[in-house]
């Protein structure tokens, strides 16, 4: 499997993607190529023989130094196999590259699998947004906090 980021040539296997893994609540076609192609976002791919079978949606924000996944995306198959971990490593990694200083997301709070990845890797719940995905679907808001490296402070004595 092979992580990259996405061009407008992925645009079919993102759009497949999104029918099969969100049915009537996936990005539209617009919106999926905002995220190709404006300078504050980006799409990374995970394939699989040449397949587009997983993605993650992303969006920074440079006045905030914060990084947004706005989507992870896995084919049933390809399900518990990694393919959501590199993605998130991926774009997490993307975001450091970028200053990003935290980064975020908001997850169906009935999604346990995806909650279970995102406190697996470092991401602490926030609040909870109530209706955020229709009436009586709730998302958690989660943040993980980019860890600044300790300087060693030399103290002399007086």
């Amino acid at each position: 499997m092979n992580v990259r980021k996405a061009g407008p040539k992925d645009i079919l296997g993102l759009m497949k993607l999104e029918e099969t893994c969100f049915g009537t609540e996936k990005f539209s076609e617009n919106t999926l190529m905002a995220f190709l192609m404006r300078d504050d976002a980006f799409a990374l791919v995970a394939e699989s023989r040449g397949a587009v079978v997983g993605a993650a949606l992303c969006l920074y924000s440079e006045s905030r130094s914060e990084g947004r996944i706005a989507s992870v995306a896995v084919l049933k198959g390809y399900r518990r196999k990694g393919v959501a971990t590199r993605l998130l490593r991926e774009s997490e990694a993307a975001f450091a590259e970028r200053g990003a200083r935290t980064f975020g997301l908001e997850v169906d709070v009935a999604n346990d699998p995806a909650i279970a990845l995102y406190l697996k890797h470092g991401y602490s719940l926030r609040a909870i947004v109530r209706d955020y995905y229709g009436a009586g679907r709730h998302a958690f808001v989660m943040e993980k906090v980019m860890q600044t490296k300790k300087r060693k402070v030399s103290v002399r004595p007086s």
